[in-house]
């Protein structure tokens, strides 16, 4: 946005993350139409405790898949990690479907439930100029089938297709169209659930403010994370009103103890 965003470190400056494994060409080859098209339109953000719902302009920062990405147990931190992940391929060749990409897909969702990431997308992009000089190609429904009989269960939603986004057609549009919806909505619901855990975590912490051994320098940077997502999110109100709460906390603090934070 035009806004400065002095407080948030730079290069998160995208927000939320999101994790991109499979075919890194493909990807690559896709981004820029991507990353222009994903904040174009807004979404609704419904709120926990009765706050007002927000429409916010969704950028996401799309960051290789690897396993020390992932969150370990215990580990609260809302800006480092990806919470949904998406799986590209083109793969229109059964044969290589069985040979290599179904392996990799196991690895990848077995890396993700090791680490119980449930938040996941498998993209199959659709391009006709491949198919047209391979000769023992199956309709690319059969592809799609086996990835759903695959990998997502009762979820076949959870495997979209996306046909020729480089292409100038009406029928490229419908595909992103449908395909950003997807995404737009799994990113918000994904952000949603682990921002809301963050606050509750954030909550019993302050809590036990009055425990010893309890440090406000720890709870400062755990309520300012919670600040900076908001600052990403445009929602600049909501990032203000951390600092204020963080304020009036410390002074409390200070009374309390007679001598100030540790």
């Amino acid at each position: 946005g035009s806004q400065s965003r002095e407080v948030a470190p730079p290069s998160l400056a995208l927000w939320p993350r999101a994790g991109r494994a499979g075919d890194q060409n493909l990807f690559t080859s896709i981004y820029p139409t991507l990353s222009q098209q994903l904040p174009r339109e807004p979404m609704e953000w419904r709120r926990s405790y009765g706050r007002a719902p927000k429409m916010i302009h969704l950028e996401s920062n799309f960051v290789q898949f690897k396993e020390e990405l992932l969150p370990k147990d215990g580990n609260k931190a809302l800006l480092t990690f990806p919470f949904l992940h998406i799986y590209w391929t083109e793969c229109c060749d059964t044969e290589v479907y069985k040979a290599t990409v179904k392996d990799d897909l196991t690895k990848w969702q077995n890396v993700l439930k090791a680490h119980s990431s449930v938040d996941w997308l498998i993209v199959v992009v659709e391009n006709d100029a491949k198919k047209k000089n391979k000769t023992n190609i199956l309709p690319r429904t059969s592809i799609v089938d086996k990835i759903r009989n695959d990998f997502c269960n009762k979820q076949s939603d959870r495997c979209v297709v996306l046909s020729d986004p480089l292409k100038d057609s009406s029928r490229t549009q419908e595909s992103w169209n449908a395909f950003l919806t997807k995404l737009r909505t799994s990113l918000l619901m994904s952000f949603t659930k682990n921002l809301g855990k963050f606050e509750d975590d954030m909550r019993t912490l302050r809590e036990k403010r009055t425990e010893p051994g309890w440090s406000f320098c720890d709870y400062f940077m755990v309520q300012e994370e919670l600040a900076f997502v908001f600052e990403m999110l445009q929602q600049f109100e909501d990032a203000l009103v951390q600092y204020d709460e963080l304020d009036a906390l410390f002074s409390q603090y200070v009374v309390n103890f007679g001598a100030g934070g540790e």
